[in-house]
């Protein structure tokens, strides 16, 4: 049953004038607010399009910020990492090239074998980084071939 219906079934039936007055404001009132949701509705997906665009420029911004800095903190993980490797090998090496008599004691080498596994974090972290990069223009790719198709 639609709201004219409704209405003329309502100025038929109901003889009280008070109860017409208050049921017909019903009615209009329930209009009312069924325009108001429809054109929420119809608003919404502008505005959450719109939302999406502005988060997703400004997250796509804050990913490349951050995949900069992890690169260079991996970058930099290698080069430290990279040099406690170095002296751990000359270190290890001077020691088994001195003839045994000369040996006295063992040299410490703990802070390079702990700094040298920052070569190992630095070596992960470029390389999931590189890949990851990779896969996003992979993904990137795709996506601007399925809006274009």
């Amino acid at each position: 049953m639609d709201d004219k219906e409704l209405i003329k079934r309502i100025m038929e039936e109901v003889k009280d004038e008070k109860l017409r007055e208050e049921l017909l404001a019903l009615v209009v009132e329930k209009d009312r607010k069924r325009e108001d949701d429809t054109r929420q509705e119809e608003e919404r997906p502008i505005d959450y399009l719109a939302r999406q665009e502005i988060l997703g420029g400004a997250t796509e911004g804050v990913s490349k910020v951050g995949w900069w800095i992890m690169y260079i903190i991996s970058i930099v993980f290698i080069l430290v990492g990279g040099f406690f490797s170095f002296i751990l090998l000359v270190g290890i090496l001077g020691y088994f090239l001195l003839p045994a008599e000369e040996r006295t004691e063992v040299p410490d080498l703990t802070i390079a074998v702990v700094m040298s596994f920052l070569l190992l974090f630095g070596l992960t972290g470029f390389f999931t980084l590189r890949s990851g990069k990779k896969e996003y223009e992979r993904f990137k790719g795709k996506k601007e071939n399925q809006e274009q198709s």
